[in-house]
């Protein structure tokens, strides 16, 4: 049965799955091509599933991003429950990474990582990165990121679940995801990872035949390696996939800076080269097999493959020998012949003959396998023509191998020289071993592997065996000693560079592999790992400053505030350039707050907030002025205030003209002499007028005639001009005039 969605016009079918349907539509206001999503109609019996659903369409309707798929409408209709989004006609990765090249392949995972970050920052989880997920536009060939969260609001478990429930793709689960506990954005980092990693090798990192078996593999197995000649990009694969989401990137920028580090024509070349080199014998089907851990890196020796040499040096034994014999002869014959001319040189040749066959003797004694046990190293004399002969190939590596020593470590522990040539390795029971060649051939493998070096830092762990390799057999060449302590002083200040960046994550994997190149380096390297883990917390407090700040937690809650996060930095360091610019702006918000505050005349609540900022930065110049002139502001109000107090306290005790200096018209005069405009202050004296003149009345009652006089004298003194004053005393005289006139 055909599905019919008002405003739409349905066409063919470009997917199915159990919960939906996608068709290809035309929605027809906007005459546009969509990818309309149609829910099963089972959904919409659970009743929570429609609200659900409609949460999440509205999230991710919010996520405006290039990489993230648009939503243009959702809505149900009989009982159908669907989700319009733009059409992305270039497939899904799943069906496109086995056409795409490696720079494809990394452009489409940092489309993902910019729309991961996008949402991240906003505090949302896909949680079910996996390539289905990831489709394109194939105008710009853009990845854009799809099913952002729907999927999530119609899943039950379908999935492995533990403990909880884990939401996901068995095979694109973060560990996190497979314990079933809460999730943030670096799980999805992880899954894209996983991603990554399927792009890479052609194959996901952890397989098995169950959800549960994965999930456990997710959980508890190391990262497997890379194939040949990927290894500049290991380091980033083995972030994006650490067990516990405090290793991975904290946030897809820092993924997306190191990523677009690496130089993917130089990556490429590299790839090809080791292809070219790799034992073509070699079972390429098999799963990537872990590389050994950083402490067991003495395990595996470096062996260079000298066959071609022990060919060519038994090839020349037999010219050697016919040589020699055709001299003799020769020679033999002119001395018959004509012996003056032999007699010059005979004694030097003979002497040279015999160097040359204690030579050839030296080399027949070490090709045989029941003296190379006898062999030693060549002494500082001797060293023209050494008669050392190399341990048995890969003894200390199958022990470790068998003993499941080797665990991992940052680099390959095979060099890449090994790989060149591993089909040559000679076994313990093969040809005899010829003497190691001369130092400029070991110069040369050096020479070698520091160009690669210089364009590849994967091959560092590779030039460092070389140069141990010769300084084996000449301890004392002091240009490989050079060498060796000019390339262990440049990673160390690579390090160095590193912190100086804040690449903190970047350092601390640096110091963990140069620990095992460099043992005698501890020292420095501890010093190094101490000032990482330092600067490691700095940086955390900076960051969650930062949070604090932007949340408006400047001093409050207590204990999870900006400004103790800035002072705990400079607890650490005193002179954190970051942490005193967070104090200032603390302080900076702190004064704007009380400036806004004292321009309201909250004066007090003022003078609190200009002093909490002084607690901050004690020398602040701007909160320094703002509480002089808050002061100052309090000081005078309450000098007002005062005035206004002992005014109404004068007027209540009759004292409305005096005494003089403390009356009630004194005190209202004070004010008005400040503020000419007070309108309480001309209010209170009408007032007071008013009082006085009812007092006045009530003392010509009681015919207090002198008295009446007196206070009348002190009103008409201190308000000469005030009208009613006058005319208070034009009535009370002709009242006493009359009362008077009228007495015997």
């Amino acid at each position: 049965m055909t599905v019919e969605i008002p405003g739409y016009k349905i066409g063919r079918t470009l997917g199915k799955g159990g919960m939906a349907t996608v068709y290809l539509a035309v929605q027809e206001i906007f005459e546009r091509e969509v990818a309309l999503k149609v829910m099963s109609k089972a959904l919409a019996e659970d009743e929570s599933f429609g609200q659900r659903f409609f949460r999440e369409a509205k999230i991710v309707s919010q996520l405006v991003h290039p990489n993230i798929v648009t939503v243009h409408d959702v809505g149900v209709h009989d009982g159908y429950y669907y989700l319009s989004m733009e059409h992305l006609d270039g497939g899904d990765l799943k069906q496109e990474r086995h056409r795409f090249t490696l720079k494809q392949k990394i452009q489409a995972v940092l489309d993902i990582a910019k729309a991961l970050e996008y949402a991240g920052a906003k505090g949302y989880v896909h949680r079910d990165i996996k390539p289905e997920n990831i489709m394109f536009h194939k105008s710009d060939g853009r990845a854009v990121l799809t099913d952002f969260g729907i999927a999530r609001a119609a899943e039950t478990d379908t999935s492995m679940t533990q403990t909880g429930t884990a939401i996901g793709t068995p095979h694109y689960m973060s560990p996190e995801q497979a314990k079933g506990k809460t999730v943030d954005p670096r799980s999805d980092l992880y899954s894209l990872g996983v991603v990554f990693f399927l792009l890479l090798a052609g194959r996901v990192p952890y397989d098995a035949e169950s959800a549960v078996a994965i999930g456990i593999k997710h959980i508890t197995e190391p990262v497997p390696l890379l194939p040949l000649g990927m290894d500049a990009l290991q380091p980033i694969v083995d972030t994006l996939l650490a067990k516990k989401p405090e290793s991975r990137y904290q946030d897809a920028q820092e993924f997306i800076r190191d990523l677009q580090r690496i130089d993917v024509d130089l990556l490429q070349q590299t790839i090809n080269y080791a292809l070219e080199n790799q034992n073509p014998d070699a079972d390429r089907d098999m799963p990537t097999v872990t590389s050994p851990s950083l402490k067991d890196l003495d395990a595996v020796n470096v062996v260079y493959d000298d066959q071609a040499q022990i060919t060519d040096r038994s090839s020349a034994l037999p010219w050697v020998v016919g040589l020699i014999i055709v001299a003799s002869l020769g020679g033999w014959l002119i001395y018959n012949q004509k012996p003056e001319l032999v007699k010059p040189w005979l004694g030097s040749a003979k002497q040279q003959i015999e160097q040359l066959w204690s030579r050839i003797g030296a080399v027949e004694k070490t090709s045989e396998p029941e003296n190379t046990n006898n062999s030693q190293a060549p002494s500082s004399k001797s060293k023209a023509v050494p008669t050392h002969t190399p341990e048995k190939p890969q003894n200390n590596a199958q022990k470790a191998l068998a003993s499941g020593k080797i665990d991992r470590k940052p680099e390959s522990q095979v060099t890449s020289l090994n790989a060149k040539n591993s089909k040559k390795q000679p076994s313990p029971s093969a040809a005899p071993q010829p003497a190691l060649p001369p130092v400029t051939e070991y110069q040369q493998k050096i020479t070698s592997l520091r160009a690669m070096y210089e364009n590849d830092q994967a091959f560092l762990a590779d030039l460092v065996d070389a140069h141990r390799t010769l300084l084996k057999v000449y301890p004392d060449h002091s240009a490989t000693l050079r060498s060796l302590e000019k390339l262990r002083a440049g990673e160390l200040n690579k390090v160095e560079q590193l912190m100086a960046e804040d690449k903190l994550i970047s350092a601390q994997k640096k110091v963990t592999q140069l620990k095992t190149l460099f043992p005698r380096a501890r020292k420095e390297l501890a010093a190094l790992e101490t000032r990482i883990k330092t600067e490691t917390e700095i940086a955390r407090l900076l960051k969650q400053g930062r949070e604090y700040l932007d949340a408006g937690q400047l001093t409050r809650p207590s204990g999870r505030n900006a400004l103790a996060s800035y002072r705990r930095v400079l607890k650490i360091d005193a002179k954190n350039t970051t942490a005193k610019q967070g104090l200032q702006k603390i302080t900076d918000i702190l004064t704007s707050e009380a400036k806004s505050l004292y321009d309201a005349g909250n004066y007090q609540s003022a003078l609190n907030k200009v002093n909490k900022a002084l607690s901050v930065v004690s020398g602040d110049s701007a909160a320094k002025s703002l509480q002089r002139r808050i002061n100052s502001k309090i000081s005078y109000q309450r000098e007002m205030d005062d005035f206004f107090r002992l005014a109404e306290l004068r007027a209540s005790q009759g004292d409305f003209f005096s005494p003089p200096n403390d009356n009630a018209n004194y005190y209202y005069q004070r004010i008005l002499q400040r503020e000419a405009n007070n309108s309480r202050a001309k209010q209170g004296r009408e007032q007071l007028v008013d009082e006085f003149a009812r007092t006045i009345w009530q003392m010509v009652g009681n015919e207090e005639f002198r008295s009446v006089q007196e206070h009348l004298r002190s009103a008409t003194r201190a308000m000469p001009d005030n009208s009613r004053l006058k005319s208070l005393q034009a009535a009370v005289d002709e009242v006493i005039a009359e009362k008077r006139a009228s007495t015997p």
